[in-house]
């Protein structure tokens, strides 16, 4: 009798450990899911089907290693934390744009030369109401034509088109006085989301991406042997998985970058002046800039349906050596800011799902 007793508690014992080792690995589950992620503005607000997210304290959490750091080789010296003045002018804009809105977006969308991809593009975009779209402002760089007239379209939403002041790729990456959102979509006339998965996208970088660039084109930073870095694609069929870019084709970003960016900061005049004098790598620029402001890297956001890109005939991609010259600006950018700041990521977003 005492022995079955005895059996009797053993197996009670054995079945709670069971019951706590499962609960602590869901609940480790949920920490790596929200860590990986990063700080939410407002955990409430973002609704994403089939996935339920407890409200905890993100800055309470620890910090766990193996889920976001930048690989860099040994002889590029790290970014400095403490970078005093940086961080000023960067918490400075944050409170400069802190009264404009936070639950509207604007996009600001740069053309140049292709009225047939720039029709489709915003016909697409104003086919459907679109809750959160403020304004759609398009950066105008074809500086020997006049620009179409201002509209508002059926859904609602106002179309002004802004001059640029020169063809340059740094016209897109300007603060705009007059944007009245504290978010801006930045894309190309040729690429889109569709109009739901916009809204999505938006929602997302609200929750989990205000201090991320947030978008739909992830691209790649990998150091070869000697420490020099090579552009790339991201493919999954080249068996990488990981991610430290999305490129201004399509993303959201905080006003603040795109002051920080356009700021009298000495590197950025130099980073700038680099960007007009080679006609490249903007985006690669912003992507420098929110990760060394930050210390973290960007957000894949993808939608129920694959974003477009219309990939026209002519476009700087089209170039040959683009590959090369990314590259290019990947270590002359490195050098400017004497660190190389992006951070290698591999969540990501998907309509209805988080995905690691």
């Amino acid at each position: 009798m005492v022995a079955k007793y005895i059996a009797g508690l053993r197996a009670l014992a054995a079945r709670r450990v069971v019951t706590l080792v499962a609960a602590a690995f869901v609940l480790a589950s949920v920490i790596v899911i929200l860590v990986r992620l990063g700080p939410p503005a407002k955990l409430n607000d973002l609704k994403l089907p089939d996935v339920k997210l407890p409200d905890i304290d993100m800055s309470k959490l620890p910090n766990i290693p193996g889920f976001s750091g930048s690989h860099e080789p040994e002889h590029y010296e790290k970014c400095d934390r403490n970078i005093t003045e940086p961080l000023k002018q960067w918490k400075a804009a944050q409170q400069k744009y802190d009264k404009l809105m936070d639950d509207k977006f604007t996009i600001a969308m740069q053309t140049y030369k292709r009225p047939k991809e720039l029709d489709e593009t915003l016909r697409v975009i104003l086919s459907e109401k679109i809750a959160s779209l403020h304004e759609i402002v398009i950066i105008w760089n074809n500086l020997e034509e006049k620009p179409p007239g201002n509209f508002k379209s059926e859904t609602g939403v106002p179309v002004r088109y802004r001059v640029s002041e020169r063809n340059s790729l740094n016209m897109k990456l300007l603060p705009d006085p007059d944007f009245k959102t504290q978010a801006v979509l930045l894309s190309d006339d040729d690429v889109y989301y569709k109009p739901q998965d916009l809204e999505f996208a938006f929602q997302t970088w609200r929750k989990f991406g205000q201090h991320r660039l947030t978008g739909a084109l992830p691209r790649c930073a990998t150091p070869d042997a000697e420490g020099n870095w090579g552009y790339g694609f991201c493919s999954k069929d080249s068996n990488q998985d990981v991610y430290s870019m999305i490129i201004t084709n399509l993303c959201f970003s905080h006003m603040s970058f795109l002051d920080y960016y356009s700021s009298n900061n000495t590197v950025m005049q130099k980073v700038r002046d680099y960007v007009d004098d080679h006609f490249n790598c903007e985006d690669i620029a912003l992507n420098y800039v929110t990760s060394y402001l930050t210390g973290t890297g960007p957000l894949l956001v993808k939608g129920r349906d694959k974003y477009v890109n219309y990939e026209p005939a002519q476009g700087i991609s089209k170039k040959p050596g683009h590959l090369e010259a990314r590259s290019k600006c990947l270590n002359d950018l490195t050098k400017m800011f004497g660190c190389m700041p992006l951070v290698n990521e591999t969540a990501h977003i998907e309509r209805g799902v988080i995905v690691l």
